[in-house]
């Protein structure tokens, strides 16, 4: 393991992620069948393809873009007209139900370079005037990204959250650079937005997890800057004030809710929401762990082990005021990898539910993993064509196994 923090613009490689026979078969789809072996995809980053481990000439950004459109709704069929609109918009497209024809044919020839002529295809076939794209999640990142990210959340509520952890880090360290670079549209944009939105909530996920491993002091730097990043996400400055008050630094803890509370008054005309208020009062009172409710009678704080803060309280008790963007994880048609697993409130990885920290842990745990936590800008910039394989920005924190 690297302990050296190397910067987003070094990000290019994807390490592997944990093998799906390391994922409950519940959380696996049915193996695909009638497919050639050996066809896999990217969207997180450049749009790319293989075949065999041969990397495929997936041609200019157009047809590059028509089959992105297809992997986000794998599974479920697409229009004709859906691809025209998403793709090229509100420009003028002469014979353009002929254009997505030819361009579905070229990446016919590149998927099944074997298959006869007329012969019908088992990859990308036609239903009326609507592709439909089959391939199965491990096919593709996105897919793979979100049964890990599943898979972390079984973890963590089956009590495993150093196991969680190391799923949640591999995933994100599978995330190369912002989503469907070197493609356009409007639709992919739209998607592009979708996915940053998905990422830094796994993001938020993940750093509540290795705070409820005690690794307080190190998110204490990579908190600070994705709260600069996006300094309207109630969350991350919930986590940061929590990181600081364990850290015996009170005083700092308070003045970063300060700054959110003038972030938000300043910009928004808005209070900080009832999850921020609730915490500086601990960390004023001078409570043990600043998660820990008051019983209804005010009674002393709770004892240490009994404070830790479900899913279900804190997302669901008082309503958050989260006053960044709110895309989801939410998929598209039936079958596709890309199917709703849950909004932003319900607890979800990829809509992550309320902070649920754990007790604090004074000492490092013995054993514990080291911690990996991934920052995602506040806005992406345009995507780089797609000759380049595009990289985070220079803003993005990260830290490497």
């Amino acid at each position: 393991m690297t302990t050296a923090l190397p910067s987003s613009t070094a990000l290019s490689s994807s390490p592997a992620l944990p093998s799906s026979a390391t994922l409950p078969s519940s959380a696996l789809p049915a193996p695909a069948t009638g497919l050639p072996a050996g066809l896999s995809f990217e969207v997180l980053g450049e749009v790319r393809g293989w075949r065999d481990g041969v990397e495929l000439p997936l041609g200019a950004p157009r047809q590059r873009a028509l089959l992105a459109v297809l992997l986000l709704r794998a599974g479920s069929p697409v229009g004709r007209d859906h691809l025209l609109d998403g793709i090229w918009g509100d420009a003028a497209v002469l014979d353009g139900a002929n254009l997505v024809q030819a361009y579905v044919s070229k990446l016919r020839r590149l998927f099944e370079p074997g298959r006869a002529p007329r012969a019908a295809s088992e990859v990308l076939t036609r239903i009326g005037a609507s592709y439909r794209l089959s391939v199965s999640p491990q096919q593709c990142d996105l897919g793979r990204f979100q049964q890990s990210a599943a898979h972390a959340r079984a973890l963590r509520a089956s009590g495993q959250p150093g196991a969680a952890e190391r799923t949640l880090a591999a995933a994100l360290d599978s995330w190369p650079g912002p989503a469907l670079t070197g493609v356009s549209g409007p639709l992919l944009d739209v998607e592009r937005a979708r996915l940053a939105e998905l990422r830094l909530a796994v993001v938020e996920e993940h750093a509540e997890l290795a705070l409820e491993l005690g690794g307080h002091a190190r998110l204490v730097p990579h908190l600070t800057v994705l709260t600069a990043e996006h300094p309207y996400r109630e969350r991350l400055w919930a986590l940061l004030m929590v990181a600081l008050y364990r850290g015996s630094r009170q005083a700092d803890a308070l003045a970063a809710y300060q700054r959110a509370r003038h972030t938000l008054m300043e910009n928004l005309g808005l209070l900080p929401g009832p999850e921020l208020r609730r915490i500086e009062e601990a960390i004023l009172a001078g409570r043990p762990d600043p998660l820990a409710r008051r019983t209804p009678s005010g009674a002393a704080d709770a004892a240490p082990g009994h404070d830790e803060l479900s899913h279900d309280e804190l997302s669901h008790d008082e309503p958050s005021q989260d006053t960044s963007a709110q895309h989801g994880a939410a998929g598209f048609g039936a079958g596709g990898f890309g199917a709703a697993r849950g909004g932003p409130r319900d607890g979800g990885v990829g809509g992550v539910g309320g902070l649920s920290l754990g007790a604090h842990a004074t000492n490092p745990v013995p054993g514990r993993p080291r911690l990996t936590l991934v920052g995602a800008a506040r806005t992406f910039p345009a995507a780089p064509s797609a000759s380049g394989h595009g990289s985070w920005p220079e803003g993005a924190a990260r830290l490497a196994r």
